[in-house]
């Protein structure tokens, strides 16, 4: 077995430690294919997604979305620039990936009744904390039979240990 780990070499290794963090669905499907990295529509007023793609942004505004989510704490540059030329709101509720906390789900809830006439997306990194965060909402605060929304969540990812306690905790408090 070491003889393995040590053939494996470092990206080797990256790549099962990687894999170890997050199971990753849709195995062969193109992550970075759509208009945003894991993009996963839910109904016709909500979806959720990692980073944007090429031309992503455009097409998603010309679908008409009308506000952005953003879980990220450290959004890109300009991010907030880019969504206001092609007429969509852009708000930030930061979520630390290595430290969800229940104030962070107040937050996007409260994000989320504010928007919730608009097509939104919810956005991160990678669409794991968004695909989380949004499956608590639709849960907690929408009502949507669990079954339902965790077929949205387990579209994109099944979440890690992390967030699997973070997601068990939040469904114990009141909403």
């Amino acid at each position: 077995m070491r003889n393995v780990i040590m053939g494996l070499g470092f990206s080797g290794i990256a790549v099962i430690l990687l894999a170890s963090c997050a199971k990753v669905k849709q195995p062969g499907h193109d992550h970075h294919a759509g208009p945003a990295m894991n993009y996963h529509v839910i109904d016709d007023k909500l979806a959720t997604s990692g980073h944007f793609v090429g031309n992503g942004l455009s097409h998603l505004a010309a679908d008409g979305l009308q506000v952005v989510i953003d879980l990220r704490v450290e959004p890109p540059a300009g991010q907030e620039q880019k969504l206001s030329d092609l007429g969509i709101e852009w708000v930030s509720v930061p979520v630390d990936w290595n430290a969800p906390a229940a104030a962070d789900f107040q937050r996007f809830t409260a994000a989320m009744n504010n928007y919730k006439a608009d097509k939104l997306l919810v956005q991160c990194g990678a669409n794991y904390r968004a695909s989380a965060m949004t499956y608590l909402y639709q849960v907690m605060v929408d009502n949507v039979p669990e079954q339902t929304a965790l077929q949205d969540l387990n579209a994109v990812w099944e979440p890690n240990k992390l967030w699997t306690d973070y997601i068990q905790d939040i469904k114990t408090q009141k909403y």
